[in-house]
């Protein structure tokens, strides 16, 4: 595609982004498909996220294929559209090899099974702290498996140190949390 995007290129600047907004765009394309890989844990379907994925950018990739060569012929739209599809049939093929790979992988660990539960289970028990201390319960006597049945106290005032840094990482686990900036600034959603 950069080719055929340089040949019409205003001035060398064009044609240097004639050949690198493309290869981003593959470049990013194989993120979206193969990103949620590295969370063995996250076990996809048959229709995960990254087929979907791969299989919308298809569909756009050959948009810009007829878009982009229609002047030169139909022959090259068929061409580059049978590229593309044969490319897609192999990222499909080796996402789904790899899928099977990482199951095989987790399916015969059952330590990794243990880990993964421990994980979720600590996590669940971390938002259950948070949101009793911001009701008002005790830091000490928490336990979230056994709720204290004794009346809850207000919050002493030292405490509240520990309340902001227990909800910053509450922030943080739910992805809301600030992250730094260059100038110095906060960022983030909230």
């Amino acid at each position: 595609m950069g080719i055929f995007y340089a040949q019409k290129a205003p001035n060398i600047g064009f044609m240097v982004a004639a050949f690198l907004v493309p290869l981003a765009i593959q470049m990013g394309r194989g993120t979206l498909v193969f990103f949620f890989q590295l969370n063995p844990a996250h076990i996809q379907g048959k229709l995960s996220f990254g087929i979907i994925a791969a299989t919308v950018l298809l569909i756009l990739s050959i948009i810009e294929a007829y878009l982009v060569l229609s002047p030169y012929g139909i022959s090259w739209v068929v061409s580059v559209a049978t590229l593309m599809l044969i490319g897609w049939v192999i990222e499909v093929m080796i996402l789904k090899e790899t899928i099977f790979a990482t199951q095989i992988q987790l399916f015969q660990n059952k330590e990794k099974w243990e880990e993964i539960k421990h994980f979720y289970i600590a996590k669940s028990e971390l938002v259950q702290f948070v949101e009793e201390i911001k009701k008002g319960g005790h830091l000490n006597n928490y336990s979230p498996t056994q709720r204290n049945q004794e009346e809850e106290q207000p919050l002493l005032p030292e405490s509240n140190k520990a309340i902001s840094i227990l909800e910053e990482l509450n922030m943080h686990l739910e992805g809301k949390g600030y992250s730094p900036s260059l100038n110095g600034q906060k960022k983030g959603n909230q």
